[in-house]
């Protein structure tokens, strides 16, 4: 639910307990009014009656207009009050019914007799009272919740039409751009706030990414001159003939230390790089040919292992992926199936539109599938894996909405990427 429609609904409810309260407030206060006013109209009339009778018509006349009057004598010595009271009496049309009336007795002194008098009035009903406040009440909230609806998605509509701007230019932020963002101008405050927070914040996010992406670029173009300059070094060293078995393995561990110290580097930066979005994909690739091109560069290294490789590639795969990471991919899975593989053992790769499988021999791995792709984490611990080709493959597939998952059963190693079904 948008918020122009969440704001709606909770004026409607606070219009529901507003009108409540009110409805309640107007039935007693018209309640109260009737009374006071039925009563005022009952004196006037008791007022009339004895100005009639001062004036000498006949109290025959007089009791014709719903009064009772009862004449008491000359020397009555009483005084002269006036009681309001409810009553019931016969509806004036509806034969059998009842209705309720306002009844007023009062003991009137008219040229020094006495006469008590009794009129009663038609009162209005609370039920009628009630009725017609609800009437009210429900016509009223009617007409403010049409209202209501019209201003939300009308009027609110149009001065959101700044935040939706807003909204669409924050989409289409890309970090790696320097260009600012086409904020729209408002007269609004809060937007005119927002609009200040959101280039502060791009302007920010931009500057950490370019410290960041330089940073990691100069770490690892620098880390590459003194780690050839030292393999160098030790390949020179290592020709010194009065050199014995010892110091050449010993130079020769260092080498390989700093090979995969190389190669570490390498894999971090482009961890980064993909972490950063720095490969897009412009368009569709032919996955099946990178699949094929990749798998004949390494058979004939499977082939000096001793491992077979069976391919299953259906031609004309095309995937919505940057070649270079398409590569990476493919290659890290096959290198992996490669170097985690046994004895006589066997590699598998399938491939159509629904995804790519790659299956290969070996031992039942020591940690959870789901850990190996991870950083830094290797099954058996491996001296001759950096743990870093399955978590590179996992970046790259959450990076370009596929799916990879790693199953092993009855000895086979099997890791599938999905790819979207729009492929």
């Amino acid at each position: 639910m948008n918020l122009i429609a969440k704001t709606t609904v909770f004026y409607l409810l606070v219009s529901v307990l507003v009108f409540g309260i009110g409805g309640y407030v107007t039935y007693h206060v018209v309640e109260t009014e009737v009374i006071k006013e039925t009563d005022y109209a009952l004196y006037d009339e008791v007022q009339d009656m004895a100005s009639d009778i001062r004036d000498g018509i006949p109290l025959e006349i007089l009791r014709r207009r719903k009064a009772e009057i009862e004449y008491l004598g000359d020397h009555l010595q009483v005084d002269t009050f006036y009681r309001f009271s409810d009553t019931i009496a016969p509806h004036p049309y509806r034969e059998g019914e009842t209705e309720p009336y306002r009844k007023l007795e009062a003991v009137k002194e008219v040229d020094g007799s006495f006469f008590h008098i009794t009129i009663t009035d038609v009162f209005i009903e609370s039920d009628d009272i009630y009725d017609v406040v609800v009437e009210i009440i429900w016509r009223l909230f009617l007409i403010l919740g049409v209202g209501m609806l019209i201003a939300s998605f009308l009027v609110t509509r149009w001065l959101l039409t700044p935040f939706q701007r807003i909204l669409s230019s924050i989409r289409g932020f890309n970090i790696k751009q320097s260009e600012p963002l086409d904020l729209p101008r408002t007269t609004t405050r809060e937007f005119r706030q927002l609009n200040a927070f959101v280039s502060a914040m791009t302007e920010r996010a931009r500057r950490d990414f370019r410290t960041v992406r330089e940073f990691s670029e100069n770490a690892s173009h620098e880390m590459q001159t003194p780690l050839s300059i030292a393999r160098g070094k030790l390949e020179l060293l290592q020709e010194t003939p009065s050199l014995d078995q010892e110091q050449l393995r010993l130079i020769d561990d260092a080498q390989t230390a700093l090979r995969r110290l190389s190669k570490l580097g390498s894999a971090l930066l482009l961890l980064t790089k993909i972490e950063n979005h720095e490969f897009r994909a412009q368009h569709k690739i032919d996955f099946s040919a990178i699949v094929n091109a990749c798998i004949d560069n390494f058979e004939e290294l499977a082939m000096l292992r001793g491992l077979p490789v069976k391919r299953d590639v259906k031609p004309g795969v095309k995937v919505a992926l940057d070649p270079t990471l398409a590569d990476v991919l493919v290659s890290n899975l096959v290198r992996n199936a490669i170097r985690h593989n046994q004895e006589d053992g066997a590699i598998e790769v399938h491939l159509d539109h629904k995804g790519l499988i790659i299956r290969n021999t070996g031992a039942a791995p020591t940690i959870p599938t789901r850990d190996l792709f991870k950083r830094f984490r290797k099954n058996q611990q491996s001296e001759k894996s950096m743990g870093l080709g399955l978590a590179i493959v996992k970046k790259i597939c959450d990076t370009n909405r596929l799916s990879v998952n790693y199953n092993f059963q009855d000895g086979w190693h099997e890791i599938s990427v999905i790819f979207p079904t729009n492929v």
